[in-house]
């Protein structure tokens, strides 16, 4: 062999050492698994109900309904009336007639009003939201804090000389069509029976309601 194919020779079996040294250097970096990832320990593994089961069905949510307001508790032999006019509820005995009219108040105005009247008698629970500040009843009145329907307000009682009482109820603050100071509740009893008849305005007192 002369020198010129050893020194070829020579060449080739260096490149084919180099090479197959930056094969083994890039198998080595590339596909060898990293030392330093620490495997998950029994205290670092999550519970197995933490994974999601492949089977499993999703549980429908039913929508959400609009909460409604409590009715309210209705008073044996009562009935509920409400106007949203005017904002105001109350409840009455069955037995009673329930008008809606048109009158004149004191101050010329064309009015309505609301009258709650017991058939035959001249037992009566008015509800006037816009009506005139004076009143003759030819007797002198008490006069008293109350509450109507959760407002502040004043009350006068007076004692006529048939005998029947007469409650005028006036609310301070004026709520929807009610003007301040100018609406009131109008309550006659009769004269036959003024504790029996006492004991139903109290209870239609006790369930009359303004809405602000």
């Amino acid at each position: 062999m002369n020198i010129k194919a050893k020194v070829i020779l020579i060449i080739l079996v260096i490149a084919v050492i180099s090479a197959l040294g930056v094969y083994l250097s890039f198998k080595k970096f590339y596909f060898t698994p990293a030392k330093n990832v620490e495997e998950p320990t029994e205290e670092t593994k999550l519970p197995a109900e933490n994974f999601p089961v492949k089977d499993s069905k999703e549980i429908p949510v039913s929508p959400s309904k609009e909460v409604k307001s409590p009715t309210p508790q209705i008073f044996s032999g009562f009935k509920l009336y409400k106007n949203a006019e005017f904002g105001f509820e109350i409840q009455y005995p069955v037995s009673w007639n329930v008008t809606e009219e048109i009158n004149e108040n004191v101050r010329g105005e064309m009015v309505k009003e609301f009258y709650f009247k017991k058939p035959n008698s001249d037992l009566r629970f008015a509800i006037l939201p816009r009506d005139g500040l004076s009143y003759g009843v030819g007797a002198k009145g008490t006069s008293t804090p109350a509450y109507i329907g959760g407002s502040s307000g004043v009350q006068t009682q007076y004692i006529l000389k048939d005998g029947r009482r007469l409650w005028l109820i006036f609310p301070q603050y004026g709520l929807y069509n009610w003007l301040q100071d100018l609406g009131r509740l109008d309550i006659m009893t009769s004269a036959e029976d003024v504790a029996g008849d006492t004991q139903i305005f109290e209870k239609m007192l006790s369930s009359f309601k303004l809405y602000k």
